[in-house]
């Protein structure tokens, strides 16, 4: 007998995966098999959960997943059923999932309830690294074992179906519900499911007027909460919206909407008085629909949509398929099956034929026979396999952010603190709420508390907005505590650090708002990037075109970035090959970011001798800032000449630089070198530095001001700590994947 776990998430949480991962847990249980839940939460709510679930992992927290591995590998779980869906797992597509899965040692069958046919380039990278991972890929339809071999290459060898399961359908007297909904003697129709615009509703509303003309007892339910996410995001607009297509088609006798979320019981007395069931998603790219599967095990004739699931099932008259938004056509459809009351009850039994072979008993039993197989599989080749190799957990700090929001008030982020206490004296400037805002959405798929982040993103975003001047065009950098602006105009540095922030919201925030908001903004810094003329300003503004060209590719844009790339790379015309390579004869403040911005640019624009020249300036750099393998970055103190190296005062925002220069470098060169100097500069931050202190203040989550020849400067402002949290975010994703860097 084997000790299973399944990673899903599961009630009270309301959607469709929770439905499935409780009901496989329980036919898992009704076969004898003992089995624990690992809960996935999703940051919107925190869940009181029953017995069943032993452990959670919440979204947006890497160590979560790791601490979940850990707890598999040492509780005796014979092997891992995992329920994967793009979005319920933490990261870009849910990338997140992967570092559990890399960690375990037991084998994993992963079900996969979505399966692209065009796939962007990561979301290919996270089912290989599936199927890398899992010792078989379970799918709920054919169509899907079909992508997956077609488009990802998995093979055949690798791949299985297993149908969705389904409950026994018991008949139920359901006449105190019809009087209850008014609906006695009348033919009902019946959608199911959490509410959103994919459902496409409106197409079955539409089609109503020319049913009621032929039917006018015809009745229409649409039952189900609208989904907590689209909920979340726009509110009910979609159910209004609905509303008010009936009520201008004057339907308000004929559809009733029930807004709440209802238990598998329920389900069925609704289908029990439901005539026919309508499915008028939108798209044809779904695999998988419980709706669908109970509704067959209830033996009720339906109409759907031709989405790939549907036409797998209701194929050989076991249903009737309509064109995806054709409201005429579907009304034909429904007044046909009204019409020929034998062919809705041939068509029902068809279908109730192939659902009673998938019953929830039955369906574990094949989960549990498929795993029983895989184990034994796995214990002939253990002996001919080398002992795997465990990972360490990773050797940095989680990611805190309570100086952040000691640091950020309702106007912005503050520029100082005294220790770890803001510093209200000097106020605000667009320099530090630039890198917050780039910060906040660095984090977005980071952190479980996505509401708190948003809120701060929104903080900077609004910060920046107020700081443009319209009668100069152009952005102001400092206000007072007083929320009065102490120049008409910022400097070229905070110019281009607000192009950055600007271009790389625009190109990555999940809000979108966010993105208009931004990108309106980008717009209005654009014009003023011509006209930088210090190197350092002119790479800030450089990073935010590059992030923006990455994402949405704009002709002007992209025409901006090479104009302005090529005007960084000739400042070092006349010294690249010199022995003091500087364009100048002091070298500075966060000129790390020189380097960066070429090597980003170069890769972005396929250039390679945008590329090197980035590489020539950074290892020139490299060779001016470690000191038998440890980071000593130019003092600000004196700075770097051909006479000498400022030792001290070495600040935060130079080990950032460095780390994000070295990370570009490695995602060209890829041979490790480079990434090994990004972590040596990391480590400036821990106390691998030349006093042998740590900046990062463990207990505050924030990072002090530099390092002196006496030790640690002791206060903590928001250069300092954003310059720490960027770091040990982009650290994190290297270390993730070290073959593919994601910033």
């Amino acid at each position: 007998m084997n000790k299973i776990a399944i990673i899903g998430n599961y009630p009270p949480r309301k959607c469709g995966i929770a439905t499935f991962t409780k009901d496989l847990n329980d036919g898992l249980k009704q076969n004898g098999i003992t089995t624990a839940v690992i809960a996935m939460n999703d940051g919107l709510n925190r869940y009181n959960y029953p017995g069943d679930v032993a452990f959670e992992i919440e979204q947006n927290v890497m160590a979560s997943y790791i601490s979940a591995a850990e707890y598999l590998n040492s509780n005796n779980f014979d092997a891992v059923s995992l329920q994967h869906e793009f979005g319920i797992f933490g990261g870009k597509d849910g990338i997140h999932i992967i570092q559990l899965l890399k960690r375990l040692r037991i084998p994993v069958v992963t079900t996969l309830h979505t399966v692209l046919d065009n796939p962007t380039e990561n979301q290919r990278k996270v089912i290989n690294e599936l199927s890398l991972y899992s010792q078989r890929l379970v799918c709920i339809s054919r169509k899907g074992i079909e992508l997956l071999q077609r488009v990802y290459g998995i093979p055949p060898s690798k791949c299985v179906h297993i149908h969705h399961g389904v409950h026994q359908y018991v008949t139920k007297d359901v006449q105190d519900l019809r009087k209850k909904l008014g609906v006695e003697h009348k033919k009902v129709l019946l959608t199911f499911g959490l509410l959103s615009r994919n459902k496409s509703i409106e197409v079955v509303i539409n089609a109503l007027p020319g049913v009621i003309r032929k039917h006018p007892d015809v009745v229409y339910i649409v039952l189900g909460a609208t989904h907590p996410h689209v909920l979340k995001k726009e509110g009910e607009d979609y159910r209004l919206n609905l509303i008010r297509l009936v009520n201008k088609l004057n339907l308000e006798n004929n559809v009733i909407f029930i807004n709440r979320f209802v238990s598998n019981d329920e389900l069925f007395s609704f289908l029990e008085l439901c005539d026919i069931y309508v499915i008028p998603y939108l798209g044809e790219k779904q695999i998988s629909s419980g709706t669908l599967i109970y509704t067959m095990a209830a033996a009720r004739p339906i109409i759907s949509t031709p989405f790939w699931y549907a036409k797998e099932m209701l194929a050989d008259e076991r249903g009737v398929l309509f064109d995806f938004k054709d409201s005429v056509q579907l009304a034909e459809k429904i007044n046909d099956l009204l019409d020929n009351e034998e062919k809705r009850k041939t068509i029902a039994l068809n279908a109730f034929n192939l659902a009673r072979q998938c019953y929830w008993p039955k369906i574990a039993k094949q989960y549990h026979n498929l795993i029983t197989q895989i184990i034994d599989e796995e214990k002939a080749e253990a002996l001919s396999r080398p002992a795997p190799v465990i990972e360490s957990k990773f050797v940095i700090p989680p990611i805190k952010l309570d100086h952040l929001h000691v640091l950020t008030d309702h106007t912005g982020i503050l520029q100082h603190a005294k220790y770890n206490v803001p510093n209200r004296n000097h106020g605000y400037c667009t320099d530090d709420n630039a890198r917050a805002l780039l910060l906040s959405v660095m984090l977005q798929n980071e952190v479980q508390e996505v509401d708190e982040v948003n809120r701060l993103t929104s903080i900077y975003l609004s910060f920046i907005d107020y700081a443009y001047n319209p009668e100069r065009k152009k952005f102001r950098n400092f206000m007072n505590y007083e929320r009065q602006w102490l120049d008409r105009e910022g400097s070229e540095d905070s110019i281009g650090r607000t192009a950055w922030a600007l271009g790389y919201t625009a190109a990555y925030t999940n809000v979108c708002n966010f993105y208009y908001h931004s990108n309106y903004l980008f717009e209005k810094v654009l014009g003023q990037i011509d006209s930088l003329t210090h190197p350092r300003a002119l790479s800030y503004a450089i990073l935010g075109l590059t992030h923006h060209t990455k994402v949405h590719e704009e002709p002007a844009v992209i025409k901006k970035l090479m104009k302005n790339t090529k005007r960084l790379y000739a400042l070092f015309d006349q010294t690249i090959h010199n022995e003091w390579l500087w364009f100048d004869d002091k070298v500075s403040y966060a000129n790390n970011r020189i380097p960066h911005a070429l090597i980003f640019a170069g890769i972005c624009l396929q250039d390679e001798k945008i590329i090197e020249r980035g590489l020539k300036v950074l290892d020139w750099l490299i060779d001016k800032q470690f000191t038998n393998g440890v980071f000593s970055p130019v003092g600000n103190k004196g700075w770097l000449t051909p006479q000498g190296k400022a030792a001290f005062d070495q600040q935060p925002v130079e080990a950032n630089g460095m780390i994000d220069a070295c990370l570009a470098a490695e995602e060209y060169v890829r041979d490790g070198t480079y990434a090994d100097q990004a972590l040596k500069a990391f480590y400036w931050f821990t106390g691998e530095n030349e006093c042998g202190q740590p900046l990062y203040d463990f207990a505050t989550g924030g990072c002090r001001d530099g390092l002196h020849a006496g030790g640690v400067n002791l206060n903590q402002g928001a250069e300092s700590t954003i310059s720490w949290l960027m770091s040990l975010m982009n650290i994190s994703f290297y270390l993730r994947n070290k073959n593919s860097l994601l910033i």
